[in-house]
């Protein structure tokens, strides 16, 4: 599924796989982000993501019974959502077994930025911002 602004342009979000499980909140907060108001987001999080001015993409591995994944998903989303720079894909893993043994996943929620850097764990919004700066495509 592919989350689409209303004049038919990507937002950069993408759900590969159900959005249901404990990821019906983030395809919620998703469309939210998109077509709505938004979450809300301090200034400073929000300026550092709308300056972004390089491609970045990140892919949150997740289980569908995962506690620790929607927030994970949720801010790389909100980030996705803000920037035409960033995407935010979201992959089922129990669909994309093939990515769990390419990345040489343990544990879920596991975050690959730009197809090379693995970070594993729970991520905020601050936290995905400040992965998004210190990592260059």
């Amino acid at each position: 599924i592919e989350v689409c602004r209303a004049d038919g342009s990507s937002s950069g979000i993408h759900f590969h796989g159900v959005p249901g499980g404990h990821e019906i909140n983030s395809f919620v907060i998703a469309l939210y982000n998109v077509a709505g108001p938004g979450q809300p987001l301090d200034e400073e999080t929000k300026k550092k993501l709308t300056d972004m001015r390089q491609k970045q993409n990140m892919k949150i591995l997740v289980s569908l019974s995962c506690t620790m994944c929607p927030e994970t998903v949720m801010s790389a989303q909100k980030a996705a959502a803000l920037s035409d720079y960033i995407e935010a894909e979201m992959f089922d893993l129990a669909h994309f077994p093939k990515l769990k043994e390419q990345y040489k996943v343990m544990s879920v929620p596991c975050l690959i930025l730009n197809d090379e850097k693995v970070v594993f764990g729970k991520k905020n919004i601050q936290e995905i911002t400040d992965l998004l700066e210190q990592t260059k495509p």
